[in-house]
């Protein structure tokens, strides 16, 4: 999937299942409105988790506690998009 053309649907589903598999669940039966704490994730399972989302999304160098800030699949996956879909604003040529 082309990254840049993502649905904040489709970052929903990726991190569903970056998480669900970190749980050992089906992602079918993972609620997007739980803290991923109520799954068991620790901060092991959060960077391999962060590290699903960097592939699936085409993100890198995401804040290490990215996952800690937005505590559900619902909140992430909207931080995920929002970040997916910033443009950088370019500098005007006097530098400011």
């Amino acid at each position: 999937m082309n990254t840049m053309n993502m649905t904040l649907d489709d970052v929903k589903r990726v991190l569903a299942q970056a998480v669900a598999a970190e749980a050992g669940i089906p992602a079918a039966e993972l609620a997007t409105d739980q803290p991923f704490t109520s799954y068991g994730l620790d901060s092991m399972a959060a960077l391999a988790v962060g590290m699903e989302i960097e592939d699936g999304c085409g993100l890198s160098d995401l804040p290490v506690d990215l996952l800690w800030d937005h505590p559900t699949v619902d909140s992430l996956s909207e931080a995920l998009w929002n970040l997916m879909n910033t443009v950088p604003v370019p500098a005007t040529a006097d530098g400011q």
